[in-house]
């Protein structure tokens, strides 16, 4: 799902952004700190904006990452350099302002953004997202505020940031107006409400009490229709481990269309049907051939999507499977630690997921099932069949590109294991407000 929010600067774009993305558990993209991110290289090469030219030719140079942080921050970094704090002052403004008039510039940076929102929930923030980027965003927001309000807002900013601007308010409040000339006026992308945007000014409203509008407007999410064969086992299972096992499901808020990976802890042979049952569309798994030699257990797991690798298998083979899954745009569920728990505890990741990430360029969902091993513990031939089983789902980890492909493949491994951790933390800590 898609949510747009554009509107000339100092309407509280940012700030509202990132806090409807948190209240409903997107990811926040903000628009304006690529193109800050280009005027910091062109700044550090020592290229005149106005030369046109000479800012296309560097494109090809400019690697962009972002990065998160343990608290759920963003850092944004340029040829591994972290441009996070640089990219916020007023001479980056302008020349951010200027390259965005650039044809090609805007071409490069728009091609970027819609890749990055073809396979998640996202809330993009910018000039030009509802009317030239996603033209079909799920709802689109249009923020306006005052001219001396945004600037009063700006000055503030900066004075917070840097004690000792010289800038006055008068002089904000001049350049945020020939700034809503230029982006109004330009020939490219100009600055203007999608006719069917929600306005809003905010020239009274707090940022909190903006957040508040925009998550009541959010539409319902719609998730792709099951095969019939596939939604009647799901319904029958699912209605199975409700009634026997008091089945609880947290964090469906995290799911989205497109492909993903879903990382789960592992130590029962129910761990497999209940995350499938528990997941609010279809998903695919790999299991072991054997299991599909029990007549009745063989037929149930097919029909949820199941994907037989046999004993002798290579990994290049394994491998290639699971990239046609997630190619064709599918979720598959994966259990990264790589075998069955003896006792239940969390067992450290395997390396070959970050590989799959990087092949695959798409999401983890982390997920944490509790319960299962009680039920069906490893050693044990038969089931029980009553108790309590939980799963929770985590917020969408995101493969963040970088030259160092062994690093950030090493970096989204152990970003999932915390996140499965933190789940584990969450639901033993009783389950309160939404998942981690």
């Amino acid at each position: 799902m898609i949510i747009t929010i554009d509107g000339p600067a100092g309407t509280g774009k940012s700030t509202v952004a990132q806090g409807v993305a948190k209240r409903l558990g997107f990811t926040y993209f903000d628009t304006g700190a690529m193109y800050r991110s280009l005027s910091w290289l062109i700044i550090k090469e020592g290229i005149d904006p106005l030369d046109e030219r000479k800012v296309e030719e560097i494109i090809p140079q400019f690697k962009y990452e972002i990065r998160s942080t343990e608290t759920g921050g963003r850092r944004y970094f340029v040829q591994d350099v972290d441009i996070t704090d640089e990219i916020r002052t007023q001479a980056i403004s302008g020349v951010a302002s200027l390259i965005g008039t650039y044809a090609k510039v805007r071409a490069e940076m728009v091609e970027i953004q819609r890749k990055f929102g073809q396979s998640i929930d996202a809330v993009f923030e910018g000039r030009d997202m509802g009317t030239v980027v996603f033209p079909n965003a799920d709802l689109k927001i249009f923020l306006t505020a005052e001219p001396r309000v945004r600037a009063e807002r700006r000055f503030r900013e900066l004075l917070h940031k840097f004690p000792d601007i010289s800038l006055s308010l008068e002089e904000i409040l001049k350049e945020i107006e020939e700034r809503d000339k230029a982006d109004s006026t330009r020939t490219i992308s100009p600055l203007k409400q999608a006719s069917d945007a929600m306005l809003i000014d905010t020239s009274q409203l707090s940022a909190h009490q903006v957040i508040e509008k925009i998550v009541k407007l959010k539409p319902k999410r719609r998730f792709p229709k099951m095969k019939l064969s596939y939604k009647i086992v799901y319904t029958l299972a699912r209605l199975f481990f409700k009634c026997c096992f008091r089945l609880r499901i947290y964090g469906l808020e995290h799911f989205s269309s497109g492909s993903a990976i879903i990382a789960a802890n592992h130590s029962s042979f129910y761990d497999p049907p209940v995350l499938s049952i528990s997941c609010p569309e279809e998903v695919h798994f790999l299991a072991r051939g054997s299991l599909f030699d029990a007549p009745l257990f063989g037929r149930f797991i097919r029909m949820l999507n199941s994907h037989p690798v046999s004993r002798g298998a290579s990994d290049i083979q394994t491998f290639k499977t699971m990239l046609e899954i997630l190619s064709d745009g599918k979720k598959l569920i994966l259990f990264p630690e790589g075998k069955r728990s003896y006792d239940g505890n969390l067992l450290p990741l395997e390396r070959g997921l970050g590989f799959l990430v990087q092949k695959a360029h798409c999401r983890i969902i982390p997920a944490y099932i509790q319960g299962t091993f009680d039920a069906w513990p490893r050693g044990r031939k038969f089931p029980k069949l009553f108790g309590k089983i939980t799963v929770a789902f985590g917020s969408p980890i995101e493969w963040e590109e970088s030259v160092n492909k062994k690093a950030s493949q090493e970096r989204i491994t152990l970003r999932t294991e915390l996140a499965i951790q933190n789940l584990k933390a969450w639901v033993e800590a009783g389950a309160l407000g939404n998942p981690p």
